[in-house]
C-alpha cells in the first residue's frame, strides 16, 4: 500500500476539523454498506476505505482549475490497480459511477455546494466531488485489485455492492450535509468565491430572520388586541409593553397582593392539570371517550386574576384555540399538545420571555411536536408508533410541577431524535421506490435512443425485408443495449454495427472486393444477429423465417441483383414508424415490481423542456411536501420527498400511509406551490403560524 500523504493543512484549523469529520463520517458509513455484501469482501475493506480517504483527500487538495487532471490521475490509479486483462471491470465502474451519481440526487448536488463553501472554490465538476460517486469508485477499485475470485464473481460482487450504495447514499450525504451545516458551512453562492467557513457562533447582536420578526410581530399585535378589548393601556410607539402590562419604566415589584393572586393561580392551575390528569387516566383505552381538547381562558378559572395573568392567559388560549382548529395536525396529537396546555401557560406566567423569544424552548417545542407528527393521517390513533413516542418524548413535561429549561430541552432533544429516526426510515422505505422510477426512466431514454437510431436506419435500406426486421426485432435489442451501458457503451456500438452490416449485407454487390468481404462477413453476421435475438428472448423457430430470407437477399447482393419483394411469413411491418405517445407523457402510469407500487406522472415534453431550465424552488430533497395529484378528487397527499433525479424533472415523494410512491414532474410542485396548492408542511411554524390565525380572527 502506498504511504498516503494527507493534505496540507488549510490556513483556516477550524476547516481542516471540519474536513477530518466529514471525511471520516464518509468513510465509515461506506464501509459499513459495503461490509453488508457478504463473501469473501471482508478482506477487502481496509484497501476499499484507504482508496475513498485517499481519494477525498487528493480531491480537496487539488487546485480550483485541475479538477480534470486530478480526475484523470484518479482514474489512471484505478486502471494501475487492474491488470491489462480487466478493462472490462473499469467499463463497469464507470457504469455505476453513473447510477452512484443519480441515486444520489438532490442531496448529492448539495453536498457539491456545501463542499464549493467549505474549499473555498468559485467552481467544481461534477466529478471533483470529494464525497462524489468517483470517490467511492475508487475504492471499489480497490476491492476489485484485492478480490480473490475471477472477473465473473467480481461482477457478482459488483452488483451487490451497487444495489447496497444506492439504496444507502441517499441517507450518507443528507447526514454529511447535515453535519456540515451543523458546523457552520453554507451552500455555496454562485460566483461568491470570498465566502469563508468560520466555527458556528451567537453573538448577542444577531440579527434575526424576516420570518421571526413576522412572528414576533404578529404576537405582539395579538397581545396589543387583548389589551385594547381588556381597556389596558397600548404599548408605547417604538417599543412594547412587558408581559403585565406596564410600560418598561414602572417598577415592576409585587406587592402582597399581587403575589397571594400569583399563588392562588398557580394552585388553581395546577389542581386543574392534576384533574386532567385524573380524568385521562379514568378514560383507559378508550379513546374515543376523552373530550376533545379545548383552550383554557382566564374566565374558566373563576379568580381574581391581575392585568398580566388575564392578558398571558388569553393570549395562550388563542393561540391553543387556532392550534387545535388546524386542519392537518391529527387529533391524537392535538390532544398530546392539550395535555401541555397547563404546564406551558405556568411557564408563560412565570417566563415573560416566551411572547419575546421566537427561540424560545417552550415555542419550539409545539413547533418540533407538529413536526415529528407531520404527514400522519388525521385519524391516526393514539397507538400508533409515532403518537406514542411523541408522547413518550414530553411526558415528564406533564408529571413534573415545572417545566424548566431542562426538562424542555430533554423533551427537544428527544423530539429531534424521533425527527431525524423518521425520515431517515421514510427515505430507507422509498429505496425500492425509488430504483423502481430509475429502472423505468432509464428504459424510456434507452427506448427513444433505440426510436433514433431505428429512424436512421430505416433511411438507409429499401428492403422492406430488412425494415420490418429492424422494426420488430432490432429496436428491442437497440434499447437493451442502451439500458445496459448507455449509447456509448460497448454493447450499444456492437448492436448498432450489427445493424448497420445487416443493411450493407443485402444491398446489390458490384465489385470483387464487396462480393469477397460480403462472403467472408455472412456467417459472423448470423451469429452476431442470433446472440442479439438471444438476448431479447426470440426463440430459434421465430428467428428462423427471417434467417432464411436472408440468405436468399445476400445471395442475390452477391449477384449484384435488386432482390424481389417478398417477405418472410408472419412477418408484419409496424405501421406509422417509430413508436410515439405523446398522450402518455401526461397521463398517471402505475409501475409495480413485486410488492412496490409508484404512481409516476410524466410530462410533456415542452413543459419538461421549461422544467429543466427553471432555477430555484421553495422545496427541497428532504422537505415534507403537501400536494395534489391532478385530476383527483380526494385530500391533498402529504409525503417526504425522498430523491430528485440529476438528469430527468421527476421527484419522488413517499409516506408508509399510502402503500405506494409518488414520482411526478418539479414543474408540477412548483406550479402548486405558486398556486398556494402545495405547501411545504416541514417547515410550517405551528405555534407562530397559529399566532398569525389567532390575530387574523381577533381582526
Amino acid at each position: 500500500m502506498p504511504d498516503h500523504q494527507p493534505p496540507p493543512t488549510p490556513a483556516n484549523d477550524y476547516r481542516a476539523q471540519v474536513l477530518l469529520a466529514s471525511r471520516n463520517l464518509f468513510q465509515q458509513r461506506l464501509r459499513k454498506m459495503v461490509s453488508e455484501a457478504g463473501g469473501n469482501i471482508s478482506g477487502c475493506l481496509d484497501g476499499f476505505s484507504y482508496a475513498v480517504a485517499n481519494a477525498h483527500d487528493v480531491l480537496v487538495a487539488a487546485e480550483p482549475l485541475d479538477g480534470f487532471d486530478q480526475v484523470a490521475s484518479l482514474t489512471a490509479s484505478r486502471l494501475t490497480l487492474m491488470g491489462d486483462d480487466d478493462l472490462e471491470v473499469g467499463i463497469r465502474l464507470h457504469e455505476i459511477t453513473t447510477h452512484l451519481r443519480d441515486a444520489g440526487g438532490r442531496a448529492l448536488w448539495r453536498s457539491r455546494s456545501l463542499y464549493l463553501t467549505l474549499l473555498q472554490r468559485s467552481t467544481m465538476g461534477p466529478d471533483d466531488n470529494p464525497v462524489g460517486p468517483e470517490a467511492i469508485c475508487e475504492g471499489l477499485a480497490a476491492i476489485c485489485a484485492q478480490y480473490d475470485g475471477d472477473t465473473e464473481q467480481i461482477f457478482t460482487v459488483l452488483d451487490r455492492v451497487e444495489d447496497l450504495l444506492c439504496q444507502g447514499l441517499p441517507a450518507l450525504y443528507d447526514e454529511i450535509n447535515d453535519l456540515l451545516t451543523k458546523l457552520g458551512v453554507e451552500p455555496a453562492l454562485a460566483h461568491y468565491p470570498g465566502v469563508t467557513v468560520a466555527a458556528p457562533a451567537r453573538t448577542a447582536g444577531e440579527q434575526t430572520s424576516r420570518s421571526d420578526q413576522i412572528t414576533s410581530n404578529a404576537l405582539l399585535l395579538l397581545q396589543d388586541v387583548l389589551r385594547h378589548r381588556s381597556g389596558l393601556p397600548q404599548a408605547p410607539v417604538g417599543g412594547h409593553f412587558a408581559a403585565n402590562g406596564q410600560a418598561p419604566s414602572v417598577n415592576h415589584e409585587r406587592d402582597g397582593t399581587a403575589t397571594l393572586m400569583l399563588e392562588n393561580l398557580l394552585a388553581r392551575l395546577t389542581a386543574l392539570e392534576l384533574h386532567s390528569a385524573s380524568a385521562a387516566a379514568a378514560a383507559g383505552e378508550n379513546q374515543s371517550s376523552a373530550p376533545a381538547p379545548r383552550p383554557l381562558k382566564s374566565s374558566d378559572l373563576d379568580l381574581p386574576l391581575g392585568r398580566s395573568e388575564t392578558l398571558t392567559l388569553d393570549t395562550m388560549a388563542l393561540i391553543f384555540e387556532a392550534i387545535f382548529e388546524s386542519a392537518y395536525l391529527p387529533d391524537t396529537v392535538k390532544g398530546i399538545i392539550g395535555r401541555l396546555q397547563i404546564p406551558l401557560l405556568k411557564l408563560a406566567i412565570l417566563d415573560r420571555s416566551l411572547f419575546s423569544n421566537s427561540e424560545h424552548p417552550a415555542r419550539l417545542l409545539i413547533n418540533r411536536m407538529a413536526r415529528a407528527a407531520v404527514g400522519l393521517p388525521r385519524n391516526a390513533s393514539r397507538d400508533e408508533p409515532l403518537c406514542q413516542r411523541i408522547a413518550g418524548a414530553v411526558a415528564t413535561l406533564r408529571n413534573s410541577q415545572e417545566s424548566g429549561d431542562d426538562a424542555l430541552g430533554k423533551a427537544l432533544a428527544k423530539l429531534e431524535a424521533l425527527i431525524g429516526e423518521r425520515d431517515q426510515a421514510v427515505r430507507e422505505a422509498a429505496a425500492g421506490h425509488i430504483r423502481l422510477v430509475v429502472a423505468y426512466e432509464q428504459a424510456i431514454t434507452a427506448e427513444k435512443a433505440a426510436e433514433d437510431w431505428l429512424r436512421a436506419s430505416l433511411a438507409r435500406t429499401s428492403s422492406p425485408e430488412i425494415a420490418t426486421f429492424l422494426e420488430r426485432y432490432w429496436l428491442r435489442v437497440m434499447a437493451a443495449a442502451a439500458q445496459a451501458g448507455g449509447t456509448d457503451g460497448t454493447r450499444w456500438q456492437q448492436a448498432s454495427a450489427t445493424g448497420g452490416e445487416l443493411i450493407w449485407s443485402v444491398q446489390p454487390k458490384q465489385t470483387n472486393e464487396e462480393r469477397k468481404h460480403l462472403a467472408s462477413l455472412a456467417s459472423p453476421l448470423i451469429k452476431r444477429i442470433g446472440s442479439g435475438l438471444d438476448e431479447i428472448g426470440i426463440s430459434r423457430a421465430e428467428r428462423l423465417p427471417f434467417l432464411n430470407r436472408l440468405f436468399d437477399l445476400q445471395t442475390s447482393a452477391l449477384r449484384g441483383q435488386t432482390p424481389d419483394g417478398g417477405k418472410p411469413t408472419g412477418m408484419t411491418r409496424r405501421q406509422g414508424g417509430p413508436r410515439s405517445d405523446p398522450a402518455a407523457k401526461s397521463a398517471v402510469r402505475l409501475l409495480e415490481r413485486e410488492a412496490l407500487q409508484v404512481h409516476y406522472l410524466a410530462m410533456p415534453d415542452e413543459q419538461e423542456h421549461a422544467a429543466r431550465a427553471r432555477t430555484g424552488s421553495d422545496w427541497q430533497v428532504g422537505d415534507w411536501l403537501r400536494f395534489s395529484l391532478p385530476e383527483q378528487e380526494q385530500e391533498p397527499l402529504c409525503g417526504l420527498c425522498c430523491w430528485q433525479s440529476p438528469s430527468s424533472p421527476t421527484v419522488v415523494l413517499f409516506n408508509p400511509d399510502w402503500g405506494y410512491a409518488v414520482a411526478l414532474p418539479s414543474a408540477l410542485l412548483d406550479q402548486q406551490m405558486r398556486a398556494g396548492r402545495a405547501q411545504v408542511a416541514s417547515g410550517t411554524a405551528t405555534f407562530d403560524s397559529a399566532t398569525e390565525r389567532a390575530l387574523r380572527l381577533l381582526t
